[in-house]
């Protein structure tokens, strides 16, 4: 990599850092998100993953959220731990850790990377269900902010063209 390079890759990560700690989880495009209760059987769990195209599933209680039930959890649970009647409320992941609509995008980040999970649930300050965030929905903020630096990256960042393409 040339100084240059290398200048232009730390300008850029900069940007970045600056970006994700300054803009919150509020500011992000909400996405569609399936939610059910937690007698909802893992036959209709699958039926709503599959219909509505979602990798999660938040599973309420009056409101409040009490578990989310994710494609990992299809692959890693459902397979040893039950059938197709038996109620997501016993398959879920309890209590999942969760992120406020105040915090910064950084902190969600930050946590996905710690807790090596792809989804976490947004809540209130009274603990009710305000949406999810994922790992897409960062990568998206990104492109937003810099679509042409992103869209010409090689598919391998070290990368070097030794001939020109083209006609």
């Amino acid at each position: 990599m040339t100084a240059v390079d290398a200048c232009y890759a730390f300008w850029v990560a900069s940007r970045i850092e600056g970006i994700l700690g300054s803009v919150s989880i509020s500011d992000l495009p909400r996405r569609r998100v399936c939610r059910v209760g937690p007698q909802t059987s893992l036959g209709q769990v699958y039926e709503l993953l599959d219909t509505e195209r979602s990798v999660a599933v938040l599973i309420e209680d009056e409101g409040r959220l009490v578990g989310i039930f994710t494609e990992r959890d299809v692959l890693n649970r459902t397979v040893l731990e039950g059938g197709l009647e038996k109620p997501i409320g016993e398959l879920m992941t309890s209590d999942p850790v969760t992120l406020g609509d105040g915090q910064h995008v950084a902190e969600a980040i930050s946590l996905m990377t710690g807790e090596r999970i792809r989804h976490v649930p947004l809540v209130d300050a009274k603990g009710r269900d305000r949406g999810m965030i994922g790992g897409r929905d960062v990568l998206r903020l990104i492109a937003d902010y810099y679509p042409e630096t992103l869209l010409n990256l090689p598919p391998r960042l070290n990368q070097k063209m030794t001939r020109s393409e083209g006609g």
